[in-house]
């Protein structure tokens, strides 16, 4: 999947081929899920929906409240998901009351696992209201509604229900109804390419999400989507051209600087590959916790041994049980040891 990489990167480039994984668009409990540390092995995943239904689509802050451990944050992706792991039985607060465009929400989740159950992923949908007499950006979101047949809406609606329920199949039948009763249905179209995604059909997610951006070209998210569909294909060079211009319109997109830092660095374009890297790390905070790993190999192949060492050093930290923790480790031995001779 490198294409025209500079010798001496090749050493390091199966950590590289690593971060291309189509498991990261995964909802129902994505790996990027912050692990909050608790000792269990239950999780909370959640979308949030705008009072109409229709899926936030940028990131905001998620708080997890426990009474006797503090609290953990996260951020929702750029589809409006967000999933907190390792929790033991409890009763937890998800909290949400940073957002000047919506009014503070609450609400409880309450663990029970019994004696030699297996561990449960608990399911919330959360919807945010607008404060009374705000007119924000949701107005240009809701303009894309504005004449969608009742029925397609009803079947996009229940697309959602069921994509959050983690039933994929489900969701792509009924986006696809919704698509039968409203041909130019761009949300549906964008929403099918992520459900796909999810199931790794990267081909129909492409197909998908194509036919979003006939139907809209500028619109953002299913050309950030795309763009990530088109990285995990390896079609480095159209993804760069779709993150870019996905980037323009949002800017604050964590994803969108990490896999446009990801498919730079696969073109052997290295700084500006660390320049995105390193802003998804800046947006993303711990979340981003493979940027890390992707801007350690850009530094080692830089000569910054004590930089990179330093960069995989915290991507073990944030993901000590990562698949590829044990080589990352030798990497940075092998490393150590150069610097000290």
């Amino acid at each position: 999947m490198l294409k025209r990489m500079p010798p001496g990167f090749l050493a390091v480039s199966s950590i590289v081929l690593c971060l291309v994984s189509p498991s990261m668009g995964q909802v129902f409990l994505p790996p990027g899920a912050t692990d909050t540390g608790l000792g269990g092995g239950n999780a909370i995943a959640g979308t949030i929906l705008l009072s109409n239904g229709q899926r936030l689509q940028r990131q905001i802050s998620v708080r997890l409240q426990t009474m006797t451990k503090g609290d953990r944050v996260t951020s929702t992706d750029d589809n409006g998901t967000f999933a907190f792991r390792g929790l033991p039985n409890g009763s937890y607060a998800i909290v949400i009351d940073k957002e000047k465009d919506f009014e503070p929400y609450r609400g409880t989740v309450d663990i029970r696992q019994f004696q030699g159950a297996p561990p449960q992923v608990y399911t919330v949908n959360i919807r945010l209201q607008l404060k009374s007499g705000l007119e924000t950006k949701t107005g240009v979101v809701n303009a894309d509604l504005v004449n969608v047949p009742p029925n397609a809406l009803a079947s996009y609606q229940k697309a959602q229900q069921s994509a959050h329920a983690g039933n994929n199949k489900a969701a792509i039948e009924e986006l696809k109804q919704a698509i039968s009763e409203y041909p130019n249905f761009m949300l549906a179209y964008n929403e099918l390419g992520v459900q796909y995604l999810k199931l790794n059909d990267l081909n129909k997610a492409d197909e998908a999400l194509r036919r979003a951006l006939k139907i809209s070209p500028e619109a953002a998210t299913p050309l950030l989507n795309h763009g990530i569909v088109l990285a995990l294909m390896g079609k480095f060079e159209s993804a760069v051209l779709e993150l870019e211009h996905s980037l323009k319109q949002r800017e604050q997109s964590a994803n969108g600087h990490f896999y446009l830092g990801q498919a730079l660095a696969n073109l052997g374009r290295f700084d500006e590959a660390a320049e995105h890297l390193s802003r998804a790390v800046e947006l993303g905070g711990d979340e981003m916790k493979d940027a890390h790993r992707f801007l350690g190999i850009i530094y080692l192949r830089r000569g910054e041994r004590e930089r990179g060492v330093t960069e995989l050093e915290t991507y073990l930290k944030l993901a000590p049980n990562a698949r590829d923790a044990d080589q990352i480790r030798q990497v940075i031995r092998q490393n150590q040891k150069t610097r000290n001779d």
